[in-house]
């Protein structure tokens, strides 16, 4: 089973050079996560279930129903206008279930304490068969995942982000209305992005994942543009 992980594209020299550790990112800091870990959501279904979760913290904030101490990111949140904005270029990273210990045994929420080394990390994106064009963007990836699972298929109760009271009430619902909530969340997304979500289910689409070093020195090689 494939393990995703959202990140910004211009991380991937320093993930290429030093892998991916734990460390306490911007968008956890976003939801009051402090903790220290590499966090991680496991198959499609994982994938597609974080980002609705990131997206209803973001929608949150941004309506002033969710207090957000950090000011920096507050003005970041209030000033783009959705989250693929906030979040801006990016890639899914991949990398195998069984090469790493999810600690926190959740397919949305996946973490792990180790270290994860370069040589085992792939980029996922998203080919064209019919005319070879590609894109690694971490939304057209998703959407294609999206593509490929119905809503109805993604049952989750909801994350449980620590020292955070925006699920406090959530989560004293029964496990059933709480999955049955977050399911009309995902429905939302789908109904709001469906012509790209279709877009990806024509059949010259594929998903295909690409070493971290092919990535770097063969793909992404527009190296001007790049951030330390």
């Amino acid at each position: 089973m494939k393990c995703f992980r959202s990140t910004s594209i211009y991380t991937i020299d320093k993930i290429y050079t030093e892998g991916i550790s734990p460390s306490c990112g911007r968008n956890s800091r976003l939801i009051g996560d402090n903790r220290k870990k590499v966090f991680f959501s496991v198959g499609f279904q994982g994938a597609i279930a974080l980002l609705i979760d990131f997206n209803i913290v973001y929608n949150k904030i941004k309506k002033n129903q969710m207090q957000l101490s950090d000011k920096e990111l507050y003005s970041k949140v209030i000033s783009s206008k959705n989250i693929r904005e906030y979040l801006g270029e990016g890639v899914y990273l991949t990398f195998d279930s069984e090469d790493v210990v999810n600690e926190n045994n959740s397919f949305v929420d996946g973490f792990t304490s180790e270290k994860i080394t370069s040589e085992l990390i792939e980029v996922a994106m998203i080919v064209n068969s019919n005319d070879g064009t590609f894109s690694y963007s971490r939304f057209d990836v998703v959407h294609f995942m999206m593509a490929q699972v119905n809503y109805e298929d993604i049952k989750y109760s909801g994350i449980k982000w620590p020292d955070n009271l925006l699920h406090e009430k959530h989560n004293k619902k029964p496990e059933e209305e709480k999955i049955r909530i977050n399911q009309s969340k995902i429905r939302q997304y789908y109904e709001e992005n469906q012509e790209l979500i279709n877009k990806f289910k024509k059949e010259q689409y594929k998903l295909v994942y690409i070493p971290l070093n092919v990535f770097v020195n063969e793909i992404y090689v527009n190296k001007e543009n790049r951030k330390t």
